[in-house]
């Protein structure tokens, strides 16, 4: 932040602090998440993908703070915004290519989930991990084992742990810490159906790799 700063450098001022704001979202920082993303949104340098970025990093945040009326209103700022072309050239340095509509509804999946519709999530989640390219292996991993979770919050621990164990193989081969913190949380919403030979076959699975070969990337 402080070397944009210096070089009058704008866009990557705003672009630093969405990613701080998704840091503050990975520590379950609700507030600080949500100013964050709000300063990112009003910075002069923000160009209309890190303005995409920031609004779905703030429904994070309201997600977080169980607001889903704020989260799902700034999701849908997030969608409109990522689904018009940036034709500035602006931010091609950052490398924003990830940032669309599909992506921002990976996003509002994931805090389905959380608010009480983990079925419409399996849905999203399967539709995008039928049409994601096999080259991006790390975000197949991620949206598997945020499907595991989906999966399990509905009440179908099969395909919860069939799903998991999917992306656990991948962050075996990826070594994605990643993968393995969604696994993480996949695991617990297992955890009642722990007596279930499939359940208690992934959950023996991420136990060892967990303890023999802990990710640290």
């Amino acid at each position: 932040m402080e070397w944009a700063q210096e070089s009058g450098d704008d866009v990557m001022a705003a672009y630093v602090l969405f990613r701080k704001s998704n840091q503050a979202t990975a520590q379950r920082n609700a507030q600080k998440a949500v100013s964050l993303a709000r300063a990112a949104q009003r910075s002069v340098g923000a160009t209309r993908r890190i303005r995409a970025l920031a609004a779905q990093q703030e429904a994070q945040g309201h997600a977080l703070m169980g607001n889903p009326r704020f989260a799902e209103a700034k999701f849908d700022e997030a969608h409109e915004l990522a689904a018009v072309p940036d034709d500035s050239h602006a931010d091609e340095a950052l490398d924003l290519a990830y940032c669309t509509p599909t992506y921002i509804e990976m996003q509002r999946a994931n805090c389905l989930i959380d608010f009480g519709d983990p079925r419409t999530a399996v849905g999203m989640f399967e539709a995008e991990l039928r049409s994601l390219p096999p080259i991006y292996r790390n975000d197949q991993g991620v949206y598997l084992s945020r499907l595991a979770r989906a999966y399990a919050v509905s009440g179908e621990p099969e395909q919860a742990a069939a799903a998991a164990g999917r992306a656990l193989s991948i962050a075996i081969d990826t070594e994605s810490a990643r993968t393995m913190s969604e696994l993480s949380a996949a695991g617990k919403a297992l955890q009642r159906w722990h007596a279930i030979p499939e359940v208690a076959m992934f959950t023996g699975r991420l136990t060892l790799m967990s303890t023999a070969n802990p990710l640290d990337r």
